[in-house]
């Protein structure tokens, strides 16, 4: 008997091995959702039908123009926090920092971290939203009820490591590293608080996973030395990794290998997106696919983005048959399906997944 989309994740995320290999996303842009669906009025379900997809979360447009990029103050971030006027799946502390846009893209980028010193810790009260808001989760807790059919739910939070390099800023956080290391400590602590208060009340609802993201790292290592990562990050992170209550996803860029047995002892479900311009899929399967599963590895950099549809076809297939064996696989994007992606590219994936995903796989 086939497996729901649904059994097929939960299946796969537990290093099982489901009918066939599940496919989603950390975020499809809605730009990108729009092309594929020709429209912004459609639900996350039958964007997942389009697709082939086994999961949703993160945020789509549902019949509103999309603005997912649009740069928000502290105080409108608060506001769609508690409010949201559009389908979110995302329970993101903010940045506390002055934010640009570029106005070609619309994108937005962090210009200047605004917690460099002690004193500036007081604008964690003026930034971070109630977590306890009950009107978020009302909300969030309709939405799923009335969207998920047979696919796999999923939440996206931050363990506070991202927030705290972000908010501080990567020159501010590597002088910390020497000259105030407490500081980036309680940081990262703060942020960490935050989300574990936001993951009690996850917890109660009918997610059937978290997708944590905290980018750790560039294409040659981490942004700090394993002994800071363990003394300084760590710790704060497991503040809120510890009360998740359910299976999860960690989400990193870059390589994580130099500290990949620390990273582990958070406890995670399975690591996403192995970029494969940094790690390599066959060591991740062989050194660590027996203690977590493996999601992702298709190439943002050039194959969905300038590729062929026929090397989009070849990359996936190469990638089931390196990671999927035995189970523990998942198909996923480097990263995220941007909206630059090539709209057929994203199509040949899809086929390229049902084609070469089905166990027990050829080869």
């Amino acid at each position: 008997m086939a497996m729901t989309p649904r059994e097929r994740v939960i299946t796969a995320l537990h290093r099982g091995e489901p009918d066939q290999i599940p496919w989603m996303e950390s975020e499809i842009e809605e730009a990108l959702q729009e092309q594929i669906m020709g429209s912004n009025d459609f639900t996350p379900a039958q964007l997942c039908e389009k697709l082939g997809l086994s999961a949703f979360g993160a945020h789509y447009p549902m019949g509103h123009v999309s603005d997912s990029q649009t740069l928000t103050n502290k105080e409108t971030y608060k506001e769609n926090f508690y409010h949201p006027n559009k389908l979110t799946f995302d329970f993101f502390p903010p940045w506390i920092a002055k934010m640009g846009c570029d106005p070609a893209t619309g994108r937005t980028y962090v210009e200047k971290g605004l917690l460099i010193s002690d004193e500036a810790l007081k604008l964690f009260d003026e930034f971070l939203p109630d977590p306890n808001h009950p009107a978020r989760y009302e909300k969030v807790a309709q939405w799923i009820k009335e969207y998920r059919g047979e696919y796999a739910v999923f939440a996206r939070i931050r363990l506070g490591a991202s927030s705290t390099i972000e908010s501080m800023g990567l020159e501010a956080f590597s002088y910390a590293q020497v000259d105030n290391p407490e500081l980036i400590s309680k940081v990262c602590r703060r942020f960490a608080e935050w989300t574990a208060q936001v993951i009690d009340h996850l917890n109660e609802m009918d997610f059937d996973f978290f997708w944590c993201a905290d980018d750790l790292a560039g294409n040659h290592g981490p942004f700090m030395s394993p002994k800071v990562f363990r003394e300084l990050l760590l710790p704060n992170m497991r503040i809120a990794a510890d009360r998740i209550k359910k299976p999860w996803i960690f989400h990193s860029d870059g390589n994580l290998f130099p500290i990949m047995e620390d990273l582990l002892t958070l406890g995670m479900t399975a690591v996403h997106p192995i970029q494969p311009c940094a790690m390599d899929l066959g060591k991740m399967k062989k050194e660590y696919g027996p203690r977590v599963g493996i999601v992702g590895n298709i190439d943002l950099d050039y194959t969905l983005t300038l590729g062929t549809e026929e090397e989009v076809e070849a990359e996936v297939r190469e990638r089931i048959l390196t990671a999927g064996p035995g189970g523990g696989y998942i198909v996923s994007s480097a990263n995220s399906l941007t909206d630059y992606c090539k709209t057929e590219n994203v199509l040949a994936m899809s086929r390229a997944v049902k084609k070469y995903g089905k166990y027990p796989l050829e080869g």
